[in-house]
């Protein structure tokens, strides 16, 4: 099928916009989507018309392999190239299972960057440090963006701020909240350009966001409206343009385990131009193992995730009790 420049879309992708930074890196097993306790996890993803060569083939859209330890939190994940170990990162954790290190490192072990966090009295991220190491291939180190939280006595954020070495990159954002500690618009000024963007949000009566309007140097740059299944799974998705003129409109479906199942965008003239279908294979976790993206009728790409679990019994209810460590045993 055709398309008209949409690419395509995961729903963690389109709740993304609903909050405006990003505290921690994806590091827990939770953050995947994955059930119960992964060790590891080797994902692979190819075009489906190679998909009678994967025992043959080295080479991959994307091939990446995740570590897990027993607390679910990821401590490592390495990239592949042609079947080759490439670039990959450490994650260290303090006693409080926070995050406090990202080490990026060459396949040859040199480091490439250390992200290092910050927390305050409550266990919230205050700072966030990114150092870039070219002393390790004959360069000086040198700091090339921080990250600073600020939090409402209640916890929640109220500003964040970027410094950067890229100057595009430094920002403030100020967050305001009505009803029920609701968020209802953000502020954002950037340094190199003077912009000032400004987030909108409305909610429905349980406060879930129904509409996000976007406006930069008070004109409207994108409106988006939002409707919810009765698992509150994004349903369906409209987008419109800086004039609120109707361009996109998409539907979504999900499976019981909640994969979405189907994906498509009817445009302003009522033609379909996203027409997205996933078929699963799932293991007794009911993680997925194997996953078909159709393009219509047409087989377009494969993805596989090889999972491997550490040696308990357990059942995937006993996320609910991740915090305390209390082990769910299943029938």
């Amino acid at each position: 099928m055709k398309k008209t420049g949409i690419g395509f879309v995961l729903l963690t992708v389109l709740f993304g916009g609903f909050q405006s930074f990003s505290q921690v890196s994806m590091h827990t097993s939770l953050d995947y989507q994955l059930l119960g306790y992964p060790s590891s996890v080797r994902y692979m993803k190819w075009e489906s018309a190679d998909s009678t060569l994967i025992n043959q083939r080295t080479s991959f859209i994307d091939d990446y392999q995740l570590v897990f330890n027993e607390n679910r939190q990821l401590v490592e994940r390495t990239n592949y190239i042609n079947g080759q170990k490439d670039r990959y990162t450490k994650y260290e954790y303090d006693n409080n299972r926070h995050l406090v290190k990202e080490t990026l490192m060459e396949a040859n072990n040199k480091i490439v960057s250390v992200t290092t966090y910050k927390y305050n009295y409550i266990g919230r991220v205050a700072e966030t440090e990114t150092v870039d190491y070219p002393q390790s291939r004959g360069g000086a180190n040198t700091v090339v963006r921080k990250e600073f939280y600020e939090y409402k006595d209640n916890g929640q954020v109220s500003k964040y701020k970027v410094f950067s070495d890229n100057q595009k990159d430094s920002r403030e954002t100020s967050y305001f909240y009505g009803p029920q500690d609701s968020l209802i618009y953000t502020i954002t000024t950037y340094s190199y350009n003077k912009n000032v963007d400004r987030v909108n949000y409305k909610r429905d009566y349980k406060h879930d966001v129904i509409e996000k309007t976007v406006i930069r140097n008070d004109k409207q740059t994108r409106r988006e409206t939002y409707q919810y299944n009765d698992k509150g799974l994004l349903k369906e998705k409209t987008i419109y343009n800086r004039n609120d003129e109707k361009l996109l409109t998409y539907s979504y479906k999900y499976d019981q385990h909640n994969y979405m199942t189907e994906e498509t965008a009817i445009d302003n003239k009522g033609v379909k131009t996203i027409e997205y279908y996933y078929k699963y294979e799932k293991d007794q976790y009911f993680n997925w193992t194997k996953r078909v993206t159709y393009d219509g009728w047409e087989e377009k790409y494969t993805e596989k995730r090889d999972i491997k679990y550490l040696d308990k019994e357990h059942w995937y209810e006993d996320l609910k009790d991740a915090e305390t460590k209390r082990v769910i045993r299943g029938n």
